[in-house]
């Protein structure tokens, strides 16, 4: 496809009973339907003043199909918005909503909307809180149980001991993969790196001054968006993989603006109570792999992991981006073992 792919997601939106495919380009929802093994253009939605960071498909409300939130800016202002399919078009159910927006899925509840507020200094402000979807509008109902220190994006939950207590897995700043205890104590800091991302959450706002604040905004303007990751039992034995992307660096991740990565993978890794272990990888990919999920695809037998690639990975390109969806056996993935990786 020649757009600039930044994030996927997999469910059935037009209600038919299979799953669709859907994509975001820094300006466009696309919707796709599967047809003969083929990806078919089923309709598109745009606006022409945001840029979209985020999107996941999710039946979050027990009426209707599956909808698409979608986390959003407005000249750096977050403008949130829900999409739902009527009559053969995409349609915003919910928009101009102030927090980012986040689907995970939780062990024992399955998926669950979560929503974020931006601060004044900081990229990412306050608790994060669980949300309900009420048809046209999005409601807070309360807090959510991660620490403060935790970001809406980038983490996922799971029983990974297998000892039916819940830690959280999240990627950090520096790309790095940490594991948190509910109560934010640290048992596990990464030496590789993972993540990954060259989505900047953007910053607009008075001109620049030479005073304190002035420099928090600055630093607070580069901030690179936290890709996916998941925490599934796959192979159903009460502990779960943990599923990450990784990537190597052009720039060994030196410049802040430009990393320049490529070669991408998806890991799965398991934890043993003192380190991570890899337990199988995808082959790695030219280029960059933006966003993953695991799920059915009509035609395709068995669950699949399903990566959304980018072939181009400098924005300046943006023109003549291409990306790529592509669907893993994961039985055979996960009967290879680990693939290796690279030195970053």
């Amino acid at each position: 496809m020649n757009i600039l792919a930044v994030g996927m997601g997999i469910g059935d939106v037009t209600g038919d009973g299979r799953n669709d495919i859907v994509l975001i380009d820094p300006s466009t929802v696309y919707l796709y339907r599967m047809a003969d093994r083929k990806m078919v253009l089923t309709a598109q939605y745009s606006h022409g003043n945001l840029e979209l960071k985020s999107v996941d498909v999710a039946k979050i409300r027990k009426r209707g199909p599956a909808r698409i939130y979608v986390t959003a800016q407005n000249r750096g202002a977050i403008a949130s918005f829900v999409l739902e399919y009527r009559n053969g078009k995409l349609v915003p159910a919910v928009q101009d909503f102030p927090y980012y927006l986040r689907v995970i899925i939780y062990p024992t509840q399955g998926p669950i909307l979560l929503g974020q507020k931006r601060g004044i200094y900081r990229m990412y402000e306050g608790p994060i809180f669980r949300l309900e979807d009420k048809g046209d509008e999005l409601k807070v109902t309360g807090r959510f149980g991660v620490p403060l220190k935790i970001p809406i994006f980038g983490f996922a939950i799971g029983d990974f001991e297998g000892k039916r207590k819940p830690v959280i897995a999240v990627y950090d700043r520096d790309e790095h993969l940490r594991l948190y205890t509910p109560a934010g104590k640290r048992l596990f800091l990464s030496k590789e790196f993972y993540g990954g991302s060259d989505i900047l959450l953007r910053r607009t706002g008075p001109e620049r001054r030479s005073d304190g604040a002035s420099v928090m905004m600055e630093n607070a303007e580069k901030v690179y968006f936290r890709p996916r990751i998941m925490a599934l039992d796959l192979d159903h034995d009460r502990i779960y993989e943990i599923l990450v992307i990784a990537h190597r660096s052009k720039t060994m991740r030196l410049l802040s603006r430009s990393k320049m990565l490529e070669e991408g993978q998806v890991f799965a890794l398991v934890w043993n109570g003192d380190s991570l272990e890899e337990r199988w990888s995808t082959p790695k990919v030219p280029g960059m792999i933006t966003d993953f999920t695991v799920a059915h695809l009509p035609g395709l037998s068995g669950k699949r992991l399903i990566t959304v690639e980018r072939k181009k990975t400098d924005w300046l390109s943006f023109l003549r981006s291409r990306s790529q969806v592509r669907a893993y056996d994961l039985q055979m993935l996960m009967r290879g073992g680990v693939q290796g990786r690279g030195n970053d």
